[in-house]
């Protein structure tokens, strides 16, 4: 019996953690926020997540 328990924990866990998932893929972007990439001819920070050389 002190095995279930941890098993049906993670279960319930996991069941939420996949439902949450579901929902929040579901739910539509708002007007205005489709394309919210910077446009960005890049400068001397590279790790900078809008430089242009994170794209090739």
């Amino acid at each position: 019996m002190n095995f279930v328990m941890p098993v049906v924990y993670l279960g319930i866990l996991g069941g939420v953690y996949a439902l949450v998932y579901y929902l929040n893929h579901k739910t539509p972007l708002p007007k205005g926020c489709e394309n919210l990439k910077a446009e960005c001819s890049g400068c001397h920070d590279k790790s900078c997540c809008n430089h242009p050389a994170h794209n090739q």
